[in-house]
């Protein structure tokens, strides 16, 4: 089976008269799917959708995109290195302490401390530290999976992170499951959500009434979570 991706721009207008340009990416698919991303608006389509076809399920879903904009037009200033800047790890607010010294970084109740041996490489020190960040994702991620996984005896090949844009896990055919590991600054409880919503992948690899019920299995909150990861999840992407 071929594997053509196409991707363009073009525009929409919305319910308040304003017009927005999105990305429009037709691949070998059987479905559409309308996202807002700090982006901007995505759409992936099918490669044989025609073009009205896809206007017309944009027109369905216009008062949704609309507010899903507004809601990203008061995201959060983006995050700076620098001393005294904030971000969040497990919902907590963490405060930023650059140091001069041996490049290494520690966790110390609500401060992080970035040792660098050159404080004016801001770009640098920010590379260093999102390393951190991750590696410490990676290893809570996999914590929290395997507390899930034992309770209901599954086992997946490997958990690993994404750097996805406009996912917060996939899951493949050879059982990997992947988790985004902007999620690190969320609540436990929205990151077992997106872990037990990749668990469930591993039995369907879809989007069927079947896989629903076997998240609602391993998770039986979860659409509280999800409401709350598609109400504020683009904020986790201030950060990088």
């Amino acid at each position: 089976m071929f594997n053509f991706i196409s991707k363009k721009n073009a525009q929409l207008s919305l319910p308040d008269g304003s017009f927005i340009n999105y990305q429009l990416i037709k691949k070998n698919k059987k479905t559409i799917t309308i996202r807002v991303t700090s982006s901007g608006l995505v759409v992936s389509a099918p490669l044989l959708m025609t073009q009205n076809r896809i206007n017309q399920l944009l027109d369905s879903k216009k008062k949704w995109i609309q507010s899903k904009l507004k809601i990203l037009s008061s995201a959060p200033k983006r995050f700076l290195m620098q001393n005294g800047e904030i971000f969040k790890i497990l919902d907590r607010i963490i405060t930023i302490q650059l140091q001069l010294g041996k490049r290494n970084i520690s966790l110390t109740n609500n401060e992080c401390y970035i040792y660098f041996e050159d404080l004016t490489e801001n770009k640098k020190i920010k590379n260093f530290f999102i390393k951190w960040l991750k590696n410490y994702a990676l290893k809570h991620f996999i914590e929290r999976a395997n507390k899930i996984c034992l309770k209901y005896n599954i086992s997946p090949k490997d958990i690993l992170l994404s750097n996805a844009k406009t996912r917060w896990g996939t899951c493949n055919n050879k059982k990997e499951i992947r988790i985004n590991w902007r999620l690190i600054q969320s609540s436990d409880f929205v990151i077992d959500y997106v872990i037990c919503h990749e668990l469930a992948h591993l039995s369907f690899l879809n989007h069927s009434k079947q896989f629903w019920a076997q998240v609602e299995h391993l998770y039986p909150q979860y659409k509280f979570a999800e409401k709350v990861l598609k109400e504020k999840g683009f904020q986790l992407y201030s950060i990088d």
